[in-house]
């Protein structure tokens, strides 16, 4: 009788550790690909890039994510939280956001100058 009760116990405990396994998976492969879903949605790679009308639309307090939706695309990292995107039409602007605490916090448009490499 008690092996049987072991051998159920044992079975349920498997059954309860591979249901979790499959789901702390399932969580990091959706925050893993969540931007590459987004960026999926382009047509063409220049449209992962943002534009005046995108940059008009972000909000202060917004998260990275809604502000990787509104674009369309990733940033490039170029400080701790600095984000800096180029301009889909223009090659002499590029964004710059700069993210506190995950939120932005405030965000600027840089003019470049001199050859570039788009």
């Amino acid at each position: 009788m008690n092996k049987k009760r072991l051998r159920r116990n044992s079975l349920a405990l498997i059954f309860i550790l591979i249901v979790g396994i499959i789901v702390l998976f399932s969580q990091w492969y959706n925050a893993v690909n969540k931007y590459h879903d987004i960026e999926d949605m382009n047509s063409f790679h220049w449209q992962q890039n943002m534009n005046q009308e995108e940059f008009e639309k972000l909000e202060m307090g917004m998260s990275y994510l809604e502000v990787v939706e509104i674009v369309k695309g990733e940033g490039k990292l170029v400080n701790e939280g600095v984000y800096l995107w180029d301009d889909e039409l223009l090659m002499t602007q590029s964004y710059e956001i700069y993210f506190e605490n995950g939120k932005v916090e405030k965000k600027k448009i840089i003019e470049k100058s001199g050859y570039s490499t788009r």
